[in-house]
């Protein structure tokens, strides 16, 4: 997948520039189109979307199986470049106004509050027994599906659906401090 330059024919590819990495247009010099990183992902995701996955996990209380859910942003953007993948498995609960509609979406995400670090976060609950998977929202280890995500690249049997948003400005502050140039 390539996202086309803003100016010209040309796409977006990742250079590195005195100031770090950046994403420059495949024509230069004749174009001199740039975006910074967190440009180029927020116009991946205007483009494709957020592609949600589901899978299977027992739940450690009940025993039952129960479904849980996540995005995982650095999968989908290593189609852009391997580089972005460096910058983590971005997932369920780093992105409050995509948790958000899958709060609203899907029963079993839930709304959680944690009195400890005075801070709202979004979790995976189970179906059966209301109990949530995992430490936090169960994306940190998603180890029923670890093989297929980070080595054979084969996610497409846990798609369940996309999420497109009317208005993606609430993704900004989350995408500048996650994709903040590394030197």
């Amino acid at each position: 997948m390539k996202i086309r330059c803003r100016q010209c024919a040309g796409y977006y590819k990742l250079r590195d520039g005195k100031f770090g990495v950046f994403a420059g247009c495949s024509n230069y010099p004749a174009c001199r189109s740039t975006l910074k990183l967190h440009e180029l992902v927020m116009a991946y995701i205007q483009e494709k979307g957020i592609r949600i996955y589901r899978w299977n996990k027992v739940c450690w209380k009940c025993g039952k199986e129960t479904p849980v859910y996540s995005y995982y942003l650095g999968y989908e953007l290593e189609e852009l470049d391997e580089y972005l993948g460096s910058f983590g498995m971005v997932g369920l609960g780093e992105l409050p106004c995509v948790d958000q509609i899958l709060e609203k979406e899907i029963p079993s995400i839930q709304p959680r509050y944690s009195n400890t670090i005075k801070s709202r976060y979004t979790a995976n609950t189970c179906i059966h027994c209301g109990a949530m998977q995992g430490r936090n929202y169960v994306v940190e280890d998603p180890h029923e599906i670890m093989d297929e995500l980070m080595f054979h690249h084969d996610m497409e049997k846990y798609y369940d659906r996309t999420i497109r948003m009317e208005d993606y400005s609430p993704l900004i502050p989350y995408l500048r401090s996650i994709y903040s140039t590394k030197d």
